[in-house]
């Protein structure tokens, strides 16, 4: 299954497992397969770097080299952007990624692309909503 992490899923399931283990599983086992894109990669380490984390250097590299690249597919084509979420334009970028694969499943957590996941071009499910269809 081809997924898009917002940053908040990917957090959970990195840092406070809880009820993200499924996610965080079904990434090993490759059930899931998260896209990756640049502006995914910067704001997933501009969010790890969040003091309120209390990640050092060393553990954030960590996060990236062994549980984010080796797992994730890196889109190498350029990603079209567009204006799909204007109250919160940092979104957006999430949704132009999972508009790369057709059938690609934007997972979030995130208010803005919740409210708006009747008018994105691409299908949006919660946590819990991917974890019924696993």
């Amino acid at each position: 299954m081809l997924t898009v992490l917002d940053t908040n899923i990917l957090v959970s399931a990195l840092l406070f497992r809880g009820t993200m283990v499924p996610i965080h599983r079904a990434i090993l086992e490759g059930r899931l397969l998260p896209l990756l894109t640049d502006p995914i990669l910067e704001e997933y380490l501009r969010v790890l770097a969040y003091p309120r984390l209390q990640l050092s250097e060393p553990e954030i590299k960590y996060l990236v080299e062994e549980e984010i690249q080796p797992w994730f597919h890196k889109i190498s084509e350029n990603v079209p952007t567009d204006t799909w979420i204007p109250e919160a334009p940092g979104d957006d970028h999430f949704v132009d990624a999972a508009l790369v694969r057709p059938g690609t499943y934007l997972i979030s957590g995130d208010a803005h692309i919740l409210h708006a996941r009747e008018h994105l071009p691409v299908t949006v499910l919660t946590a819990r909503e991917l974890m019924a269809r696993l």
